[in-house]
């Protein structure tokens, strides 16, 4: 989800209109009662996109979109045709593990463990462990072990994916977010203190996942909210800059070495920064940057070799609200969500590397993390 203020807006604009954001057409709906025997409409699980559509806070209508790029065919609504029922509150990412699909739901506090290909789970036991508070995202480790970060929790918890089972949990100290792995070593992002005031959020702390402790905290900006991994096995950070802090960052690009733990201030920006992606080569790195609440930003392009603050490869918004990029690692085509008012179901839009438009296709309310299979 795009943060707690987002939630906030999401639910204020419902409050407004006084009514719950109207379906996509064509797709069943959980309030409507003709749906009991609508057959799940699966697409064919070859190469192509999982779109996890937010939804609203508190109103548990997150949504799960495939979108196959060569046939050009997309599917909406596929938990609930498949399973008869909702995903929950707030879907917030996905990992694929094996031909499973887990989709960890943020504000119901659960995993759901999908069959990839028929999209069915258990319905009655989504995985939920009592510490679990705002669960984000998993990483897997190895077939039976991956990490899951907490938005609300001091504790990054480790799990059997296998069987869903609770099997540990590491210290952090702070909440935790987005991670990557490079090597036998697990970076993780300290983005939020909402729900712990006392926190310092401008870190990244290092896993030894080997043996499942903490060996490293490393200051960058700060709210680092996203990670990637470039083709030298740097790790690049960005930084939203809490602006609106009593004592604000600014937004910031930062430059991890994994070999001495040593970060670097890259670039620093006078608009806001959202949400970092890399190309399949690793050379370069997109982020939507500018806008606000209402106002969509650009996205930009930079190169790892000579990152700046202006660029000569941008699409610009142009109305749009881009909340989400996302790139193509078999192809390095440019996926790009377009929430519009955050209340109604929103697009996805498909570019080439070059920047050349190739197709959009509906989504569900807020699309947000891609997953390409």
């Amino acid at each position: 989800m795009k943060k707690l203020f987002f939630f906030l807006a999401c639910l204020v604009a419902l409050t407004i209109t006084s009514c719950k954001p109207d379906p996509l057409p064509d797709d069943p709906t959980p309030d409507d009662p003709t749906t009991d025997t609508v057959e799940p409409v699966v697409p064919t699980i070859a190469k192509g996109v999982f779109v996890i559509n937010e939804g609203n806070f508190t109103y548990a209508n997150s949504t799960l979109t495939f979108y196959d790029p060569e046939m050009d065919t997309v599917a909406n609504n596929l938990f609930y045709r498949a399973n008869g029922a909702p995903i929950g509150d707030v879907g917030q990412s996905l990992t694929l593990i094996d031909g499973k699909l887990y989709i960890v739901v943020n504000a119901s506090n659960y995993i759901y463990k999908v069959d990839a290909n028929t999209i069915k789970c258990d319905l009655t036991q989504p995985y939920m462990i009592a510490d679990f508070v705002q669960p984000r995202y998993m990483l897997p480790i190895a077939p039976n072990k991956a990490y899951v970060s907490d938005l609300a929790s001091t504790e990054l918890f480790i799990i059997n994916p296998q069987d869903m089972t609770h099997t540990g949990s590491i210290h952090m100290g702070k909440s935790t977010e987005t991670m990557v792995q490079v090597g036998q070593e697990v970076y993780v992002t300290n983005w939020s203190k909402v729900y712990i005031p006392d926190m310092v959020n401008n870190t990244v702390q290092v896993v030894d996942a080997n043996n499942d402790v903490k060996v490293a905290d490393i200051t960058v900006g700060k709210e680092p909210n996203s990670m990637v991994v470039d083709k030298n096995g740097q790790v690049w950070v960005l930084c939203e800059g809490a602006m609106w802090d009593l004592e604000p960052g600014k937004p910031e690009l930062w430059k991890i070495d994994p070999m001495t733990k040593q970060a670097t201030l890259m670039v620093t920006f006078t608009e806001t920064t959202l949400n970092l992606a890399i190309d399949p080569s690793g050379s370069y790195l997109y982020y939507v940057r500018g806008g606000d609440w209402v106002n969509g930003g650009d996205v930009h392009r930079v190169s790892i070799d000579t990152p700046t603050e202006e660029d000569s490869f941008v699409i610009p918004s142009e109305g749009r609200m881009f909340y989400k990029v996302f790139v193509n690692p078999n192809n390095g085509d440019i996926y790009l969500s377009d929430a519009k008012t955050y209340v109604q179901n929103g697009t996805v839009y498909r570019y080439s590397s070059d920047g050349v438009l190739l197709k959009s296709f509906d989504a569900g309310i807020c699309p947000g993390f891609m997953l390409f299979n």
